[in-house]
């Protein structure tokens, strides 16, 4: 997998731009707030076994720690990546390796600069917190995916025998350069989403025996080492025909994984016929070694664009792991912490990027891929989907790979009435049909995302309508407005959308339907309340002939949080606000208010001195018995 950069000529590819717009949704200062705000409800996965992976791909990770990008923990100090990780249920790590990512002079090509090096650093950090290495050799001196398996520079003009005997030797000399080092190997890819190929071979008669002998070089060097091959595009259904492939030419390997983003390959559901189907024809172990979402973007897709929404789909995959049986082993994310270098400017940001190779790729790389690299580098557009904030802070979605052995118990409340309309008493939707009979709730299960029944429309004529729900006596706060759709059939020029009135002001959210049960959740965030009062709605404007349903609305109000030690409510916790305490208790005059409730840090009702010592504790790092910096939801005890 890999991002491009997000200023792009136009002549630039249709399916590129389109993957691009998804990932580099501009990223705020509001959002940084927001992101920082959310808490998330993921229910425990019963029967996850001990031994399940929950991985993280964290390549990039020593290229941004060089750039002088720092992470923190969950209480707002600076920490060591893997710690965190580690702490919030990362129990494995995927790290790549091409064979020489840098030009002549040595200048590195970006993505990290990845090469057997890379893995020895983090595999010893990560042995230190317990967690397992998963190598991924690309058998490239860069990115190897669908579209492009280029073999490196030094074995371009190699004939077959001689590529083969170097991808042996290149194996063999990695493993044990990295065991020589101490870094236990639990895994190796043999070749990264090698769907259309393998080492700069398209046809099968060479890049199955290129992998063979990559797979053989594993078992010589070290028997007890696991050997995965790696494919993606499950919504083709062509799985079955690759591991067919494999078994034909005799590839030794033990794991058949895939990559898995929802935005392009297809449902969970035919994720887990294409990898039941595998196992079904072969014995293999499966696995997901690649999958992340955004929780920022415009972009309508399957889940929403929010915390939430990434731990939705991270759950929703360990799950469906889960229900295929103890054969489907993990799940890895893709790289988690690849957030952009600091910097004061663009100019200074691209310097580290070129510098450090922190970004996707740096300028250096088009000596070796003249028309990808070479027209398109600069900075990684995964910001979106990472697990950590622009701040390098991480987000509650990171939580997890935790939260999936042991759940959570936060439900926010939801304030629509008969949400997903199993109800036969829908007189609380306001339906308005252009047409009449466009809208009904019939119960059929096919059609709903929960439950049996579901808001359908369909019509011979044009389809018109809205459907609203008007709900009062709401608390003070923002909210967020959500549903779950599916259907198609609407025509180029239809208008589908969710929507919000509050105080005289529509917020709206427009997207598209695209197949039967290929669901979309739409999400409208930041809502703001007034008189207790918003209405809710959905739109559909199209062609006669359209049809879908909705479902699982949602309307709830979207959390209050405070960091506990924060009294000046600048979401740090610093000397600032020991001081602050004290100017409190002397009564010398404040220009702001205290938070009182994350001023009182020992909890016993008021606000004295003791407070104040507490947070200088914590900040000198001698003790944190009150979880100072941690997150407080507001009105519910913690």
């Amino acid at each position: 997998m890999k991002r491009y950069v997000k200023s792009l000529p136009k002549t630039f590819t249709a399916f590129f731009l389109t993957f691009l717009l998804l990932l580099s949704a501009a990223v705020s200062a509001d959002c940084i707030n927001d992101v920082k705000n959310q808490i998330i409800s993921v229910p425990k996965i019963d029967g996850l076994s001990e031994d399940f992976i929950t991985g993280a791909d964290i390549s990039s990770l020593l290229s941004l720690e060089a750039s002088g990008r720092v992470f923190y923990d969950f209480n707002g100090r600076k920490q060591d990546l893997l710690k965190t990780l580690s702490e919030s249920g990362v129990n494995y790590i995927r790290v790549r390796i091409w064979n020489n990512p840098f030009d002549e002079n040595g200048n590195g090509y970006g993505g990290g600069n990845c090469t057997v090096d890379t893995a020895i650093k983090l595999g010893k950090r990560a042995a230190e917190y317990g967690m397992g290495l998963l190598v991924d050799f690309h058998y490239s001196d860069f990115w190897a995916d669908p579209g492009k398996q280029q073999a490196p520079k030094a074995w371009q003009n190699m004939t077959f025998s001689e590529k083969s005997t170097a991808v042996y030797n290149f194996t063999v000399e990695s493993i044990q350069a990295i065991q020589k080092s101490g870094v236990k190997i639990g895994m190796v890819q043999v070749g990264n989403e090698t769907t259309g190929g393998f080492c700069g071979e398209s046809e099968k008669n060479k890049r199955y025996p290129l992998m063979k002998t990559a797979a053989k070089a594993v078992r010589d060097t070290d028997s007890k080492i696991l050997i995965a091959t790696h494919f993606t595009n499950p919504e083709k259904k062509e799985y079955l025909s690759f591991a067919e492939d494999l078994k034909n030419y005799s590839v030794d390997y033990d794991i058949f994984s895939t990559s898995f983003y929802p935005e392009f390959h297809g449902t969970v559901e035919n994720l887990k016929e294409q990898l039941e189907q595998v196992h079904n024809y072969n014995g293999k172990k499966v696995m997901i070694a690649e999958t992340s979402w955004a929780y920022t973007s415009d972009t309508v897709g399957a889940y929403k664009r929010s915390v939430q929404g990434q731990a939705d789909e991270i759950y929703d995959c360990a799950k469906a792991m889960t229900e295929l049986g103890d054969y489907a082993i993990g799940v890895f994310y893709w790289e988690p912490a690849w957030i952009d270098v600091t910097g004061d400017n663009e100019n200074e940001r691209n310097e580290k990027r070129e510098k450090y190779g922190a970004g996707w790729a740096s300028s250096y790389a088009g000596t070796y891929d003249p028309d990808d690299a070479g027209l398109y580098y600069g900075a990684t557009a995964c910001i979106p989907t990472s697990l950590f904030n622009p701040d390098g802070y991480p987000l509650e979605s990171l939580k997890t790979f935790l939260y999936v052995r042991q759940g959570t118990d936060y439900k926010p409340e939801n304030y629509i009435l008969n949400p997903s309309f199993e109800n036969s008493n829908t007189s609380m939707w306001n339906i308005n049909e252009q047409t009449s009979g466009t809208v009904d709730f019939p119960n059929n299960p096919s059609d709903s995302k929960d439950g049996n029944k579901s808001l359908h429309f369909w019509s011979d004529n044009k389809v018109d309508f809205t459907a609203e729900q008007t709900v009062t006596s709401l608390p003070e706060g923002d909210y967020s407005f959500s549903l779950y759709a599916q259907g198609g059939d609407t025509g180029e020029n239809s208008v589908i959308s969710i929507y919000a009135l509050s105080g005289g002001k529509r917020y709206e959210q427009s997207f598209t339907l695209d197949g039967w049960r290929v669901w979309k959740a739409p999400l409208i965030e930041n809502i703001p309340c007034f008189n207790g009062t918003i209405t809710v709605g959905i739109k559909v404007n199209a062609k006669s002939g359209a049809w879908g349903s909705f479902d699982c609305a949602e309307l709830i109000k979207e959390p209050e949080i405070f960091f506990l030690g924060d009294a000046d409510k600048n979401e740090e916790v610093n000397i600032l606000d020991a001081t602050i305490i004290q100017k409190q208790v002397a009564k010398i005059e404040l220009s702001e208010p205290v938070d009182e409730p994350a001023a009182d840090v020992n909890n016993d009702g008021i606000i004295t001195i003791i407070d104040a010592t507490l947070i200088q504790k914590y900040i000198a790092e001698y003790t944190n018995t009150y979880n100072i910096g941690g997150k407080v939801i507001r009105d519910i005890k913690a």
